[in-house]
């Protein structure tokens, strides 16, 4: 019994593990692997990042209609389009400019300023969304949302205004852009991805 585990541990021990050409074999292939893939990590990446502003216009727009419901005053968005910010002013916010402003910068974790686009990518649909809104142009490069106490938006006339922002990715432009439109006489704000398959954008 001995000799055999003996003759066992010797025959174990006399095996050979892999080889000089083997390991460079072995490390040639994982090098043209990680290089075919390196451009799609680094694409899926960048969607990811773009994919958090479309959250935080999102969750922007609905903390100012909030805001403004609560204080009972008429609460500021506002995009400026040169450095990609967003700005929250009115009531306890101070007015526009004040320090008490709320700012938020959507060219961060990775994006820079010249990745976000405000508009439609060049060839896709400039029909209305679904609900009937379309882009709100830029206005001197700035785009304000105003919500009154109720949560509506309402123009010059009190009578309801809608809008609509649509922003995309200047590399990824087909693949990343999305619209958030706010319907002026509820101030409801509703999430839009575009899809190549119908050439528009769906909610």
């Amino acid at each position: 019994m001995k000799g055999n585990l003996y003759n066992r541990f010797r025959s174990l021990g006399s095996q050979k593990g892999f080889g000089v050409p083997e390991i460079i074999i072995v490390l040639l292939i994982l090098s043209i692997i990680l290089v075919l893939a390196l451009p799609q990590i680094i694409s899926s990446r960048r969607l990811f990042r773009f994919s958090g502003v479309q959250r935080q216009v999102v969750s922007v727009l609905r903390e100012t209609r909030q805001e403004a419901m609560s204080q009972r005053k008429p609460i500021t968005f506002r995009y400026e389009n040169s450095n990609k910010q967003i700005v929250i002013y009115g009531g306890k916010f101070g007015s526009n400019g004040d320090g008490k402003n709320r700012v938020g910068q959507l060219a961060d974790s990775g994006l820079v300023i010249d990745d976000i686009r405000y508009g439609r990518p060049s060839g896709v649909s400039v029909a209305a969304l679904g609900d009937g809104t379309n882009i709100t142009n830029l206005t001197s490069g700035v785009v304000e949302v105003t919500f009154q106490a109720d949560g509506s938006v309402v123009d010059g006339s009190d009578n309801p205004e809608n809008n609509a922002l649509f922003f995309y990715h200047s590399k990824y432009p087909r693949d990343t852009a999305f619209a958030v439109s706010v319907l002026g006489a509820g101030g409801r704000v509703k999430i839009w991805r575009y899809s190549e398959g119908v050439n528009a954008y769906v909610e």
